[in-house]
């Protein structure tokens, strides 16, 4: 009766393991990262233009604020909605300026340039089990 018990107790945390990895497969290849090496994978993607690879690095349920909590919106889709064309058409780069982290918390001072305008940038990123969860943008208007 134990062993039948064990084994029924392994079976159901082995199924729990699968599930789990089976949620979020593009964070399986990011998770052994911190979140600075995250952050910055996001930095050379943005650059590259690369707009399949900088979107795996975000929770499909990513939050975007505008400092301090003006919810921009959530998701995947919104987050095409800011970048997608600007990548399709290169206009875009950013500099990172300054940059430090505490914890799941990377916090980048960077210069955005869009069509040869500079825009500045305090962005503070939420990086959990190697991907952004959340994003909040301080910037010079």
């Amino acid at each position: 009766m134990k062993r039948i018990i064990i084994l029924g107790l392994l079976f159901f945390a082995l199924m729990a393991c699968k599930e789990n990895t089976q949620t979020n497969n593009d964070a399986q290849n990011y998770s052994d990262l911190s979140p600075l090496e995250v952050v910055n994978k996001r930095m050379n993607y943005f650059n590259q233009h690369n707009y399949d690879e900088f979107i795996k690095l975000y929770n499909s349920g990513v939050e975007v604020y505008t400092y301090p909590n003006r919810l921009m919106g959530k998701g995947s889709d919104r987050l095409a909605s800011i970048f997608k064309s600007d990548f399709e058409n290169k206009r875009v780069s950013v500099k990172i300026v300054n940059q430090m982290e505490n914890g799941p918390y990377v916090i980048n001072h960077e210069i955005v340039t869009t069509d040869g305008k500079d825009t500045k940038y305090i962005s503070i990123y939420k990086v959990e089990r190697g991907l952004i969860n959340s994003v909040s943008f301080v910037r010079d208007f």
